[in-house]
């Protein structure tokens, strides 16, 4: 990821239309699990700016929450938002003992061009007690590859089937897989066509773009969307996101 995209999301995750979607199913996945009472440790590999951290110890303040970042930059913000439990690791080679997670959430991580995912998954198993949850996103379908792909580094995009094999690959029971933000597929796929033909070096991601009444718009339309692919699953999407268990 180019250096001022750091930047760029710890300033607006909070607020940004996608976070807010995606967040909404990862805390959906934590409250099916946990409808009371909560987990003991949560490691979130590629923890990034620590959003997801903020929004999680606010729902669960009594879990162990660790994150881990191949990146300083990203770690600094995480410091600065409170996280202190940190690991400068990246998600092929964790610095974990076995069994020590509840959950392991990995967003947005995976389609880096040095991480191997089967790899990488079947860490995440190790990391996972017995019954233990995997939340995992991922970008979808390579027809949507664009000016964002070159500033935030996505090497490859994912299909539903392919997701759900690798992670059946490396000893995980699939709880639930769907695409999401199909709401906004057509425009999304129209504008990374349009601007698809920038250099990397002056790429920019699309998370700065959306602002002002346009972000409360892709807000409204992203609840539905998150809503439907929680429940029922969604066809196509931009995104996929996917449950999995350890066995017992």
């Amino acid at each position: 990821m180019q250096p001022a995209e750091y930047a760029v999301m710890a300033e607006l995750e909070a607020s940004h239309w996608w976070y807010h979607g995606l967040r909404r199913l990862v805390v959906r996945a934590f409250a099916h699990r946990w409808p009371c009472g909560s987990p003991e440790c949560i490691v979130d590999v590629g923890c990034g700016t620590g959003g997801g951290y903020v929004v999680l110890r606010r729902r669960y303040p009594a879990s162990r929450y660790v994150g881990v970042d191949v990146e300083p930059r990203a770690l600094r913000h995480c410091r600065e938002r409170g996280l202190t439990a940190l690991a400068l690791a990246t998600a092929n080679a964790m610095p974990l003992r076995p069994g020590v997670a509840d959950v392991v959430v990995c967003l947005d991580v995976l389609y880096y061009a040095g991480i191997d995912a089967a790899t990488a998954l079947r860490g995440f198993f190790r990391l996972l007690r017995p019954s233990g949850l995997l939340i995992l996103n991922l970008p979808a379908l390579e027809a949507l590859r664009g000016e964002h792909d070159s500033a935030v580094g996505i090497a490859r995009r994912f299909r539903l089937g392919d997701v759900r094999r690798l992670c059946e690959g490396a000893g995980f029971e699939v709880l639930h897989a769907t695409y999401w933000n199909f709401a906004l597929l057509l425009p999304l796929l129209v504008w990374r066509r349009l601007s698809g033909w920038r250099a990397a070096s002056t790429a920019r991601s699309d998370v700065g773009r959306s602002g002002g009444w346009l972000n409360v718009l892709c807000r409204g339309l992203i609840r539905v969307d998150v809503a439907v692919a929680g429940t029922f699953g969604m066809p196509l999407g931009s995104s996929v996101f996917v449950v999995a268990r350890r066995p017992a």
